[in-house]
């Protein structure tokens, strides 16, 4: 059985992070994707932390799965080729600038006019409106001017802090293949193809929808913080490794005191009521730092989840490579290299009954898949040596 997408052809010419993780998840999904670069050098993603054996962790990660081709579209041939191909086109994918596919003659007016079912997608910065829509954005903007930098440093006062370098492409990127994947559907139902614009900015957004919809109602954002909440937070345990707990309804408390052998606790004025164990969480959380020293974090994890308590541990990428959670559910996988042999990789995290998905192949090498490609869409061999000859390809 095919995958879900299977059938489906992008066009895909966004570089960097957000645009081309969202076509990773599409091709996991089975989307024949044609990641278009210039024939020079490429997306600049290709040298990002290249190691010497050739192996580069952020091209890899983003551009599995894809076959590679090299067009100079700012040539007059090198439109047509890219023209020649839109008919049997899908998606065309970019995250540049607004206004850009348009000089190349590549925005949706031009390429409806050829294939009026075409869906174009652009991954943008800040939206395609307003007084920034054209300037440059990236990760770090992102996670700054979307809130997220001050609500994970603390709150309004504290220093900032991002997440994580990458977290708003990779959020981005989310958004941006639902976004694609909602016009295929709706092209299918409705008949339609469309323009689908996403955005860094109003990604993150998205991500806050919860503390933001909050603010617009009272007006006021609480300090941050990973232990605003004593029973949603990590603890260090005896051993120097940490465990999480997620004890977000007030009907785990007595059991959870009478496990760790604190039912001083249960009967504590200070701790009786959420709001209590909230409003006094400086001292809860002494309390319980205290409580989870006495034993290793494994001992206190087999104790909670025998009572049926939600935990977990805090991993490193080490844990999380071993996790046994991780590879049963093949979130990690494997793919052999033609350069570099068996490697790891990410796998994806959407499972189907009925249509397969995940990682099939590791990124390609500039323009490995240029003439393959051609020769699909009838090109000859003759016009491909032309091309060659003029530097299109």
């Amino acid at each position: 059985m095919p995958g879900a997408l299977a059938g489906v052809r992008i066009l895909d010419f966004t570089r960097y992070q957000q645009g081309p993780f969202a076509t990773v998840l599409l091709s996991d999904l089975g989307a024949d994707v044609i990641k278009v670069e210039e024939p020079t050098h490429g997306d600049l993603g290709r040298s990002l932390g290249l190691q010497p054996d050739g192996w580069c962790a952020y091209f890899q990660a983003l551009n599995r799965n894809k076959r590679s081709l090299t067009i100079d579209t700012r040539t007059p041939e090198g439109r047509e080729i890219i023209y020649r191909l839109i008919p049997e086109t899908d998606v065309v994918t970019d995250n540049f600038r607004p206004g850009t596919m348009e000089r190349f003659g590549l925005d949706h007016e031009s390429l409806s006019a050829i294939n009026p079912r075409i869906i174009t997608a652009s991954a943008t910065g800040f939206g395609p409106k307003g007084p920034q829509a054209h300037e440059p954005s990236f990760d770090s903007i992102g996670q700054a001017m979307g809130g997220i930098a001050i609500a994970q440093g603390g709150g309004p006062g504290a220093e900032p802090a991002v997440v994580i370098g990458g977290m708003a492409d990779q959020v981005g990127a989310m958004i941006f293949a639902l976004g694609i994947a909602s016009a295929i559907a709706a092209r299918e139902l409705h008949g339609v193809g469309q323009h689908v614009d996403t955005s860094l900015l109003g990604s993150q957004l998205a991500l806050q929808g919860l503390g933001l919809t909050g603010f617009l109602r009272q007006k006021e954002q609480r300090s941050g913080g990973t232990r605003w909440n004593p029973l949603f937070t990590w603890y260090p345990c005896a051993d120097g490794r940490y465990l999480s707990l997620g004890l977000l309804d007030p009907k785990w408390w007595p059991a959870f005191c009478e496990v760790l052998e604190r039912e001083d606790l249960m009967v504590d004025e200070r701790f009786a009521e959420p709001a209590g164990r909230i409003g006094n969480r400086e001292e809860l959380i002494e309390e319980l730092n205290l409580t989870f020293a006495r034993k290793p974090r494994d001992e206190w994890l087999a104790i909670l989840k025998g009572a049926n308590l939600p935990c977990g541990p805090v991993n490193d990428y080490a844990a999380v490579a071993k996790e046994p959670q991780v590879i049963a559910n093949e979130y990690l996988t494997t793919l052999d290299d033609p350069n570099l042999g068996e490697v790891g990789v990410v796998g994806t995290p959407i499972q189907m009954s009925e249509t397969p998905a995940g990682p099939k192949s590791t990124a390609p090498d500039l323009g490995q898949h240029t003439e393959e490609i051609l020769l699909e869409f009838g090109y000859s061999w003759e016009d491909i040596e032309r091309f060659k000859d003029s530097k299109v390809i």
